[in-house]
């Protein structure tokens, strides 16, 4: 029973960790450079095990060196959303006019539609790796807000916060020193579900022609192999294998979130 409640976290560590060795030392999986040319459309041989592309740059060598920005964005956006979504969803949890108008402002975003609105703003802002990471961050917060209000207004009735009101602190200490440590079960699944959204949307985004020409992520990767041709030059690999690591990078942090919440769920039941 114990062994079967690890394979998740077994799955998702060994995934992740390729693909953290990928993005930290590429130079161990392709000797060449990333701006290295060959003879364009070469087929895959064991020199190039991917083939070239278009512009004779070796695809697999674009695909390890792309790992590193596409983790980028999606760390990072995940974590700014949390960030976010946490202090919303706290004060949200307030009584008065503070909780009334965070309240309103995650009900406002609930009903906007997330992908039409970043695509929207996506070709105003402009195609930087950090303006990306902002308009996703900017879009993504209201699940974790809702959760971490959710979870809050539950500690609130709990009878340490009662003692905590009435021993004098003030809201700010209860929520530094007590609301917050007791969010970090919610707050770790939800980062790491968080991640496979950002990673999703910033393929799509990227893949629409909205990404970083100069950061090329997977997603970016798609778009060139479809607009330069791939499917004429029948180079399948060039479309194929950017989606599939992006498939299997999801899938190593939905394994992480999968023992995550299984370890709350066994820890509420004891």
């Amino acid at each position: 029973m114990r062994n079967r409640r690890l394979l998740p976290l077994i799955l998702g560590c060994l995934l992740l960790s390729l693909f953290l060795l990928m993005a930290l030392f590429p130079q161990l999986f392709t000797p060449y450079g990333v701006k290295q040319m060959f003879a364009p459309w070469q087929t895959c041989t064991g020199e190039h095990l991917l083939g070239t592309n278009a512009l004779g740059y070796d695809i697999f060598t674009e695909l390890v060196y792309g790992t590193r920005e596409t983790l980028f964005i999606g760390l990072m956006s995940s974590l700014l959303t949390m960030l976010l979504g946490t202090a919303i969803g706290t004060a949200a949890a307030c009584r008065g006019f503070v909780g009334h108008f965070f309240n309103g402002l995650i009900n406002i975003f609930v009903l906007l539609p997330r992908l039409i609105t970043l695509i929207v703003l996506a070709s105003f802002v402009g195609s930087s790796q950090w303006n990306l990471i902002w308009l996703i961050c900017a879009f993504s917060w209201v699940g974790i807000a809702r959760n971490v209000r959710s979870k809050v207004m539950h500690l609130n009735e709990q009878t340490f916060i009662e003692n905590c009101i009435i021993q004098g602190y003030d809201r700010v200490h209860i929520a530094v020193h007590h609301i917050l440590p007791n969010l970090y079960d919610v707050l770790i699944s939800r980062f790491l579900l968080g991640v496979n959204s950002c990673i999703m949307m910033e393929s799509t985004l990227s893949f629409l022609g909205f990404g970083d020409l100069y950061h090329p992520t997977w997603g970016t990767m798609i778009n060139f192999a479809y607009k330069r041709g791939a499917f004429i030059r029948q180079a399948y690999s060039y479309l194929l294998t950017p989606g599939i690591c992006i498939m299997l990078l999801s899938l190593s942090f939905f394994f992480l979130s999968l023992y995550f919440e299984g370890r709350r769920d066994t820890i509420s039941e004891g």
